[in-house]
């Protein structure tokens, strides 16, 4: 490409030979270097592909001369702001078009400031380049607006429908207002989500530059969805498990144990609730400290969870109080699980750091009934057992048979 002050010869049209190509010459422009075009038409055929070009994309886009006179308008900026299709033939100004769009009354305001406001927006695009911009439209749309100052003293205006970021802000504040229940740490994970809508929306903001940039910004976009939703996952995990062991927390362990009582119940299968405590845990954090206890009642957990069925319940619910729900069980079955329980802990000691710490296991066992309503008239027969269990000398089970389980009474008190 031959370069000059006033023009430039660009390579265009189909190769002649080895190498070489028709030239053709256009007037050197202002606002940047014009690219190479290996195709086989005449300049004017490519102007007025490039013009189609710019028809095709979605944003819309004004050319300004140094007067601030319409000079090209795009498919997509008449389309916006509902232009009729001779939008040209009049010649009109910046301010022109300014004042079919509030003839239209799409800006968001009471009709006494539109005039200012249109007078203020005119001074800004006079003055030069001008910081991306947001504008509120009354039939909900959101735009960005950019100026762009080009060396002849021409403006290049460009208008991004930026909406769907919008929306995904007004459901990231919904999802903010509801984490303002949660604990103090999901709190700081739902800042955290508003931190990357934020980050979001200004990957949004340079949309309108080119289309490249603005198919970039939507895999982003998504990449950031998905990650969001991910950390929901996590928060609603966080809501319902134990921090420290694992195990379902008390609210979430009663909320399940509920549904699988109801569900024993119109099924008639039986329902087991076992209640365990583990002994003289108080004796192991005063003599091996809390880390050493922490490390007990992970271990304490790993050998339940070892002990039991994937669709049996363990839940923590206080201290080193643990519950379990044995679905689809009887007395007899129920009564195994936790001797073998009992039995895997007497067995298994605690290893932290240098020490080997022994720990056992008291357990109260009971039945669901057809009269029982809740899970915690369970829970209440069970937990008089686990304190039988534990009057009676610890690391035992004493168990309490349903109505249903008379067959089973002798061995199963």
């Amino acid at each position: 490409m031959a370069s000059g002050h006033d023009a430039a010869t660009y390579h265009v049209g189909s190769r002649k030979g080895r190498g070489v190509y028709q030239s053709i010459t256009f007037p050197r422009p202002h606002c940047g270097s014009m690219p190479q075009f290996l195709i086989s038409e005449p300049a004017e055929a490519i102007l007025a592909s490039l013009a189609e070009a710019l028809d095709l994309v979605d944003f819309g886009m004004v050319l300004l001369d140094q007067k601030l006179r319409a000079r090209f308008v795009n498919r997509r900026f008449a389309e916006m702001w509902a232009g009729p299709p001779d939008l040209l033939v009049t010649g009109p100004g910046y301010r022109d078009l300014l004042e079919h769009i509030a003839a239209c009354r799409l800006f968001d305001m009471p009709e006494s400031q539109v005039s200012a406001f249109l007078d203020e927006r005119v001074a800004v695009v006079l003055a030069g380049a001008v910081p991306p911009t947001q504008f509120d439209l009354r039939d909900g749309r959101r735009l960005l607006f950019r100026c762009i100052p080009c060396a002849d003293g021409g403006r290049v205006l460009t208008w991004t429908d930026i909406t769907p970021v919008k929306e995904e802000q007004e459901r990231q504040r919904q999802a903010c207002d509801a984490a303002e229940r949660m604990t103090a740490e999901q709190r700081f994970n739902a800042e955290t989500l508003e931190d990357q809508a934020a980050y979001l929306a200004s990957l949004a903001e340079t949309a309108d530059e080119s289309a490249r940039r603005a198919e970039v910004a939507n895999r982003q976009l998504e990449h950031e969805i998905a990650e969001r939703r991910l950390l929901e996952a996590q928060l609603r995990v966080m809501a319902t498990t134990d921090g420290l062991t694992g195990t379902l927390n008390r609210a979430r362990f009663l909320a399940v144990g509920q549904q699988e009582l109801e569900h024993a119940r119109q099924s008639a299968q039986g329902l087991a609730v076992l209640m365990l405590d583990i002994d003289h845990f108080k004796f192991v954090n005063d003599r091996y400290g809390h880390s050493a206890g922490d490390a007990a009642l992970r271990h304490f957990v790993a050998q339940l969870r070892a002990g039991v069925r994937g669709v049996d319940l363990v839940g923590r619910l206080g201290g080193e109080e643990f519950a379990i729900v044995l679905p689809a069980v009887q007395s007899a079955a129920a009564l195994q699980v936790a001797e073998r329980l009992r039995a895997r802990v007497a067995a298994m000691p605690v290893l932290h750091e240098e020490h080997v710490i022994g720990i056992t296991v008291s357990i109260g066992l009971a039945m669901a009934r057809d009269s029982d309503r809740t899970i915690e008239q369970v829970l209440a027969r069970a937990d008089a057992r686990l304190y039988a269990a534990k009057d009676a000398g610890r690391n035992r089970v004493v168990a309490a048979a349903g109505p249903a389980d008379a067959a089973t009474r002798a061995h199963v008190g």
